[in-house]
């Protein structure tokens, strides 16, 4: 298994090679996309959590990058003992891997009855992953806590045509 490597602060781009930030490709689209939910998530609850940065006092969010040997990496962004937010965290992933073909013949049982009729084997299959999550949890007892997240998944199989998936949600937990 590959381990993540901290970064000083986080690349422009996690993708690989020719995929980065200046691409259209939907990889980095989305990419982009996380990256400014994450910033504009976070400049809101530092906002309401009283203006820190311009003085105010509240609460700032603490930043960590890291990035993956084959591609690939995250921001955590979490901020703690505020005064309107006991804990926040806002993180974003970017993730290449490779899946076994069990998985993936689980998740496309089609993939199962092709590769069967072909007589064909099947091997690992690539993946690339991307998404942002939320937990956010107020001080006041009675304020319900939040978390969201809404992430992209592809996988390249081979001799398959490119599977791609979009998903997310959000939840609001009432105590």
């Amino acid at each position: 298994m590959e381990r993540e490597t901290p970064e000083l602060a986080a690349p422009a781009t996690f993708l690989r090679g020719e995929e980065g930030a200046s691409s259209e490709s939907v990889r980095a689209r989305f990419e982009r996309m996380i990256r400014r939910v994450q910033a504009e998530v976070c400049a809101e609850l530092e906002a309401v959590e009283g203006g820190a940065r311009d003085g105010g006092g509240g609460a700032l969010f603490r930043e960590d990058a890291w990035t993956r040997p084959g591609g690939g990496g995250g921001i955590s962004r979490v901020l703690q003992g505020g005064r309107v937010f006991e804990k926040a965290a806002v993180n974003v992933s970017v993730v290449y891997g490779v899946m076994p073909p069990e998985a993936y013949r689980a998740a496309r049982p089609e993939a199962a009855a092709a590769a069967a009729a072909g007589g064909e084997k099947a091997g690992p299959v690539a993946f690339f992953a991307a998404g942002v999550s939320s937990v956010i949890h107020p001080v006041n007892p009675f304020a319900p806590t939040m978390h969201f997240n809404y992430r992209y998944f592809e996988t390249e199989a081979p001799k398959m045509h490119l599977v791609h998936l979009g998903s997310g949600g959000l939840e609001v937990v009432l105590t």
